[in-house]
């Protein structure tokens, strides 16, 4: 009667191909990308201050307006 039990060691894992290396190196650089910028938007200060002809605690409008040139 053959034995049908599983074996009890582990395979070795294997080398990862090029392929899951690439795809590992674009995950690691997408994930650093997305904290560089999460970490530069909460310190750095906007370029330009509010426009003077709007109050600085009004909401925009999400509305575009017409040019009249």
């Amino acid at each position: 009667m053959p034995d049908t039990a599983a074996p009890r060691h582990r395979a070795r894992p294997q080398p990862p191909t090029e392929e899951r290396l690439r795809r590992r190196l674009a995950a690691v650089l997408v994930t650093a990308g997305a904290l560089a910028a999460t970490l530069l938007t909460a310190a750095v200060d906007p370029a330009a201050p509010p426009a003077p002809d709007r109050d600085p605690g009004r909401p925009t409008s999400e509305l575009a307006q017409r040019s009249d040139d």
